[in-house]
């Protein structure tokens, strides 16, 4: 049921211009900066410590994660329409291979290639109808899907098959609509059902169960039953993710209802055990994939949540230090102007601030000082141009804001 997505999202794209107003809120405890708004139009993205790629459905696009600047294109093979969506992207361990999945409305030339970070050379690696997520477990492949061009056929997660036959093996059978999935740092998978009418739910298989089924064709297919559930879901999941500090993220779209980004809090069972981080309610907000960097958990900069809503740029969700903050939204200082060529101004009209520091995007600390005095002009001209994190100490505690250095 890949096509329901598929379906939705050529609704949506056409729409925003006229009627995109929404966007994604965090909830109290976090904030959201949008990073690359020159690239609205995203179907897949993934990145690594250096390098962002993000696919719109015809080009890959390589871009320098701290400038920002677009270092090389990757312009699908001639033969493959440009009319196919993209439906993951998913970086390699080793960060020199990018693997992209593409999908249409009627499933009849789904494609999965690897492309070659450093030559930019294509290869196909197998004809998948209804591919949804791909993900490295142990020594194999999976891919969630159909591995089917019919409507009917149930959403599982198959071993990919890359000799070119296309023998794509079954292990898991959540059913629903086709959702993205993830694993912790023991390879147990997560996966978020998307039922249209049943009730959804958080699901976790143990890495043991799941190398049985794979080394033993024999053995039954894996079903939700035999999956440990985590918690009950108020909508279906769109795309999941593990991040370095094993906090469980997800992203739920309920059509003409509220679309939120969360995290489960640990509890297992029925009931909702989940945190909501951020919501959108915007009729096209309708959010896509997940993927995270660091601990969310923690307010170190460089610690991150990133997702999109789909025809609008990404946004970044990092969690910030709320001790002694009321619940009320504090004034925000002022930082001018905002891109910089290199130097900048903060001001504040009601606080003293105590401290101010700089980060790179990855976390890295290029600029401190305490005692600062409000009007004092900070001077970035020795760093090279890109997107940096400002965080402002006051007596209310800290707040964050991503500075453009132009």
């Amino acid at each position: 049921m890949k096509f329901f997505y598929s379906t939705l999202l050529t609704l949506c794209l056409l729409a925003l211009p006229a009627y995109a107003q929404s966007s994604l809120a965090p909830r109290y405890g976090y904030e959201i900066a949008t990073w690359f708004p020159d690239y609205p139009n995203i179907g897949a993205f993934d990145f690594s410590d250096t390098l962002f790629f993000l696919n719109d459905g015809d080009t890959i696009h390589m871009l320098g994660v701290r400038s920002g600047t677009e270092l090389k294109k990757y312009g699908k093979p001639a033969d493959y329409s440009a009319n196919n969506y993209a439906t993951f992207l998913t970086l390699s361990p080793d960060g020199n291979t990018i693997w992209a999945g593409y999908t249409s409305d009627g499933a009849e030339d789904d494609r999965i290639y690897s492309i070659d970070v450093t030559s930019g050379r294509w290869e196909l690696q197998a004809t998948f109808p209804g591919n949804m997520d791909l993900i490295f477990w142990n020594d194999s492949i999976l891919v969630s899907g159909l591995n089917s061009p019919s409507w009917e056929a149930p959403s599982a997660i198959f071993i990919l098959d890359t000799t070119g036959l296309n023998h794509h093996r079954r292990i898991i059978e959540p059913g629903g609509y086709s959702a993205g999935m993830a694993i912790d740092q023991q390879n147990n998978l997560y996966y978020g059902t998307s039922y249209a009418v049943n009730p959804n739910a958080l699901y976790r298989w143990d890495n043991s169960m799941i190398q049985l089924v794979a080394e033993f064709p024999d053995r039954p297919v894996l079903q939700v039953s035999h999956g440990e559930k985590l918690s009950d879901l108020p909508g279906g999941v769109y795309d999941c993710e593990v991040d370095a500090g094993g906090n469980v993220l997800f992203n739920m779209n309920l059509y003409g209802g509220i679309m939120s980004v969360c995290k489960w809090n640990g509890n297992k069972g029925d009931g909702h055990n989940l945190d909501t981080l951020a919501t959108a309610s915007g009729e096209y907000d309708w959010l896509g994939s997940l993927k995270s960097k660091g601990d969310i958990s923690q307010v170190e900069p460089g610690n991150m949540v990133v997702t999109y809503s789909f025809g609008q740029p990404l946004a970044i969700l990092t969690h910030i230090n709320t001790v002694g903050v009321k619940m009320e939204q504090a004034p925000e200082f002022l930082a001018f102007p905002n891109p910089t060529r290199g130097i900048f101004t903060i001001r504040s009209a009601t606080r003293e601030i105590m401290e101010v520091k700089v980060y790179t995007i990855q976390g890295s600390l290029v600029y401190a000082k305490s005692d600062f005095v409000s009007g004092t002009e900070i001077d970035l001209s020795g760093q090279s141009a890109g997107s940096f994190i400002l965080q402002v100490t006051d007596s209310q505690g800290i707040t964050s804001k991503i500075i453009q250095k132009l």
